[in-house]
């Protein structure tokens, strides 16, 4: 099955003056795509001659056009005459199919249909169907139409789709996998696809979310439906996948693209990446995919990567849906937060809001972080004051991981405890624990919990890496695993099995392949001041350079050696990261596929 790119969803780029007839081919090319399902709009969009010497240029083909009719409001002349530029397009192209859309989505139109039964628009629909077919039959060309996605069409539900095939003659199905959840939010795409596959001509690879939006294409009960990342959302693209393969459908597979309105041009070639990589690995048998673990307390799979939402464009509030839409698509399914990350938990809210997919995450965040003097402050009010912001900014009534960021020794365990079992008690959270405290502090703790029949700390979030952390970056007593003097800890937890949510996993960039080990005398310009004060010791230069040195020979990155290697240490291990680039997601998720002799692990470590 071939891959082809639909890049309608581009066109708000190109009357923003954002994208040329170049970089929107590039995007399929790039991404090794040979063909384009190409809107007859966006010829007149980007001009005939520019797409064309553009699809000449990177090898790419128009696999299909997809234009309008106006069946709802046209008469039959007024049909076949809009019909043919896009035929006469389709058969320069050579395109065996014409991917016919029943209507024009303009206010007329919606005026018209406001006054039409079910029973007139299908009729409609069918004389408008019939003309096309009659019309394309002496170019050789099959009429293909979409289930639509509008709910004012009565063609977005299987049995609608088998009522207008069986009507109008020759005609083929272009089997759209989200659009048949705008007639039947809950609907089953397997039993749609059962009814339909005999008709099908080609096939539109949508993954979408339903939800309560404030826009999407309307579905029938008032809620809306959004095409997201592959692999993101709640279509089950690699069941139909395989379903196609096993029937022997040998068509195209169009990857539907929903470009974020924050990127533009080149922006979607990486994110597109995303879709292809998620799509060809199902193609595959199954795509690339994190691991998971349980944590006791948590009713569902916890990614071992957690996705760090640290980074500057979330501390500063803004969408990067686009991005935890990648993380997603890839399994990345957790995802790290505190109070003390800035705008972070906004975006992170505004995020699992848009994709109504609250009950698919695990959310971790924290409170009681140090000031800016390195001052920590943590009791009672702290706790419940932040906790209710939290709640707030991440748009949700419960928290799956609640941690508290520091220790105050001023503050006893008993009220830390009492406080955190108050808040579980009360639904707000489902486990807590701690950051960046002491062994010896989390067992005083839940010595007093198991004294008065509390729960205690289940989850600990410290410092662990391969890059010994030889100062605390922040202040605050910042508590790490690393190094020969903390091995008493690492024991304590290899003993316990106590979840293990490691911060600073790749020593803020050092061991991301940022920097090289020859860089060590000019780290401070490369590195920022929390990771220079935090791991730039010599020591770890050395352990930069062999990950160099064993990642050539394995033919992985040293991000993915560095990561992969915390695994092979004993712990009931978890690890946050963060990235901005989609491209570096993949990269996360495969180290956990780098297999380390215990020699090598070792070595790694200057032992």
């Amino acid at each position: 099955m071939n891959l082809s790119f639909m890049s309608f969803s581009l066109m708000r780029d190109r009357m923003q003056q954002q994208i040329d007839a170049d970089t929107l081919v590039r995007i399929a090319a790039e991404n090794g795509l040979n063909s384009m399902d190409i809107m007859y709009y966006e010829f007149l969009l980007y001009g005939e001659q520019e797409l064309r010497d553009a699809l000449t240029e990177y090898g790419v083909k128009c696999g299909c056009i997809i234009t309008g009719l106006p069946m709802f409001t046209g008469t039959e002349e007024e049909i076949r005459s809009a019909l043919a530029p896009a035929l006469k397009l389709a058969q320069d192209f050579g395109n065996r199919i014409l991917m016919v859309v029943p209507g024009n989505y303009d206010e007329d139109e919606q005026k018209a249909l406001a006054g039409m039964s079910r029973d007139e628009m299908m009729e409609k629909a069918v004389l408008g169907y019939r003309i096309a077919a009659e019309e394309a039959a002496p170019y050789g060309i099959t009429i293909g139409f979409e289930n639509t996605p509008h709910a004012m069409k009565p063609l977005s539900a299987a049995e609608d789709c088998l009522e207008l095939l069986n009507k109008v003659p020759g005609l083929g199905l272009i089997f759209d996998t989200g659009n048949f959840r705008v007639a039947d939010p809950a609907c089953d795409e397997i039993k749609a696809y059962e009814k339909l596959k005999d008709r099908i001509v080609r096939v539109h690879l949508k993954d979408v979310v339903v939800g309560p939006f404030d826009s999407g294409e309307a579905c029938v009960d008032g809620q809306m439906i959004r095409c997201v990342t592959s692999g993101s959302g709640i279509i089950p693209i690699r069941e139909l996948i395989h379903l196609l393969q096993k029937d022997g459908y040998d068509g195209d597979l169009c990857v539907e693209y929903a470009a974020p309105e924050v990127l533009h041009g080149e922006e979607h070639i990486a994110n597109a990446a995303v879709y292809c990589d998620y799509i060809r690995g199902c193609l595959a048998g199954e795509p690339l995919q994190a691991k998971y673990g349980r944590i006791e307390g948590i009713g569902k799979p916890v990614s071992r990567q957690f996705f760090g939402t640290a980074n500057l464009p979330m501390l500063m509030g803004k969408d990067v849906n686009y991005l935890l839409d990648a993380a997603l698509s890839y399994g990345l399914n957790s995802f790290d937060c505190a109070r003390g990350y800035g705008a972070a938990e906004n975006s992170l809210g505004n995020w699992m809001k848009e994709r109504n997919n609250r009950d698919r995450v695990v959310v971790l965040s924290k409170c009681g972080n140090v000031d800016q003097e390195g001052n920590v402050l943590v009791n009672r009010a702290v706790i419940e004051k932040e906790l209710a912001e939290s709640l707030a900014a991440l748009q949700t009534d419960y928290i799956d991981i609640y941690l508290l960021h520091r220790d105050d020794p001023k503050t006893p365990v008993s009220e830390f405890i009492d406080t955190l079992n108050d808040a579980q008690r009360a639904g707000k959270i489902r486990v807590f624990g701690v950051s960046n405290w002491t062994d010896t502090r989390i067992r005083e703790a839940n010595d007093y919990a198991a004294a008065h029949g509390l729960n205690g700390f289940s989850v600990s979030s410290p410092n662990f890496g391969l890059a010994e952390q030889v100062q605390d970056p922040w202040g605050g007593d910042c508590v790490t695993l690393t190094g020969p003097d903390n091995e008493e800890a690492r024991a304590w937890y290899r003993s316990t099995q106590m979840p293990v949510i490691a911060y600073s996993s790749l020593a803020r960039g050092l061991m991301a392949g940022k920097i090289k080990s020859t860089d060590e005398a000019r780290v401070a310009e490369l590195l920022d001041p929390f990771a220079v004060k935090g791991y730039a010791s010599h020591e770890n230069f050395m352990r930069l350079a062999r990950c160099e040195e064993l990642s050539a020979k394995k033919g992985c990155s040293v991000s993915q050696l560095a990561i992969a290697w915390m695994f092979t240490q004993g712990l009931n291990l978890f690890a946050a990261a963060t990235t901005t680039k989609v491209s570096r997601i993949p990269e996360q998720v495969r180290a956990l596929h780098v297999e380390l002799t215990p020699e090598e692990a070792a070595w790694l470590d200057l032992r």
